[in-house]
């Protein structure tokens, strides 16, 4: 006699549809040219910036960036979150395995940096003001990535083979290792 096979547990709806699919707004600001990485850094230590601070050099393409906000903004709503914000969880969500530490470090604001891409969620941008107005830097388009990610360091990081050079490889590779670092041992 066969096995009937394992069905899904039906998801509970909230009565109430809005508190159901409320979601953040979801913003990326890149600024280049920033005076006041320092200043931004100790406001961020400070918890007075609401906001992620990503290193745009191992950033290969937006969707690492909507991949780890995502993950992150579900973290958060179901209480799975592994660090102490959604947006510390985004860097940890960007780098492909699991030291808190080490994503920090790699994936958050440097020192030493001149360009940053800020990851703001919130109901309705109120963030973005506050994040443009705090910034001595120039706002720019997220598609100037490209100008900064350094392709040497991302193949190192993800462990990508230097023979692959296909862009849409590359970035299916890295997508693939920051989603599937939760199976890993």
């Amino acid at each position: 006699m066969e096995k009937e096979p394992k069905r899904l547990k039906k998801t509970e709806m909230a009565p109430d549809l809005e508190i159901q699919l409320s979601t953040p707004n979801v913003t990326f600001l890149f600024f280049e040219s920033i005076e006041n990485m320092k200043e931004i850094k100790d406001s961020l230590l400070k918890g007075k910036l609401q906001a992620a601070v990503v290193n745009p050099e191992l950033i290969y393409h937006s969707d690492q960036l909507l991949v780890a906000s995502h993950k992150s903004l579900y973290n958060h709503k179901n209480n799975l979150l592994k660090t102490k914000t959604p947006y510390t969880e985004l860097l940890y969500n960007l780098f492909p395995s699991k030291s808190i530490r080490d994503s920090l470090k790699t994936f958050g604001a440097q020192d030493d940096g001149t360009a940053a891409i800020f990851v703001l969620f919130s109901e309705k941008n109120e963030l973005s003001e506050d994040i443009k107005n705090s910034v001595k830097g120039s706002l720019v388009s997220m598609d100037k990535i490209v100008d900064h990610r350094n392709l040497k360091s991302i193949k190192k990081l993800y462990k990508i083979s230097e023979d692959i050079n296909d862009e849409e490889t590359i970035l299916n590779l890295i997508l693939s290792k920051m989603a599937c670092k939760e199976f890993l041992l």
